[in-house]
């Protein structure tokens, strides 16, 4: 007659490898979703820099088509805590100080426009025109250090126009692409000449 072998169960070396390769996997699969949300936001400051360039081009080179407007746009977050570049259009007439228009001006995104991704927090510093909820503008300027968009102009967003010279008569300063955690990733600068440059 054979005796039956006991199940000890794991040994404590056993137990002390498995421990080990889970913290590998854990502090891997860390590393891998730092790296991705590094990435949405450099992506982010790379469409916003892109779009800037295209807005430049634009208004330098191209009538508007809506006739008296210029072309503009805005960074804004949206209710669903994503932030948007939306493409729309500033009305000098309209107003004391003239009006920005973004209803049913952009296609993209369902009419939000270019998503930034859930991914990153957009900040900016530097100077901006007060911009009343319903897109008048109310003469008068505020300067801004790491000032989250979603907060701005009665959470209108960022707004950014440039002349038909090329030199930019709203959101002169530096847009910061932050990764939720409040790391910093990259930067957009807007100079009053029109330059821009993405770092």
């Amino acid at each position: 007659m054979t005796k039956k072998k006991r199940d000890k169960g794991y040994t404590l070396v056993e137990m002390v490898i498995v421990i080990a390769i889970i913290a590998i996997v854990a502090g891997l699969s860390l590393i891998s979703i730092t790296l991705i949300h590094s990435a949405r936001a450099k992506e982010a400051a790379v469409t916003v820099d892109s779009e800037i360039a295209t807005l430049i081009t634009k208004s330098k080179n191209m009538q508007c088509d809506r006739p008296g407007c210029q072309y503009a746009a805005r960074i804004y977050k949206a209710d669903n805590d994503v932030y948007y570049f939306q493409r729309g259009y500033f009305d000098p007439n309209a107003g004391t100080n003239g009006t920005y228009i973004f209803t049913n001006t952009d296609t993209e995104g369902d009419g939000k426009g270019t998503s930034l991704s859930s991914y990153v927090v957009v900040k900016f510093t530097g100077t901006q025109e007060i911009v009343n909820a319903d897109g008048t503008c109310g003469g008068v300027s505020t300067t801004h250090n790491e000032q989250d968009v979603a907060d701005m102009n009665f959470h209108g967003g960022l707004y950014i126009r440039f002349a038909r010279d090329g030199s930019c008569e709203a959101g002169v300063g530096d847009i910061g692409f932050y990764k939720r955690n409040g790391n910093d990733v990259a930067h957009n600068t807007i100079r009053t000449n029109g330059s821009h440059q993405t770092k």
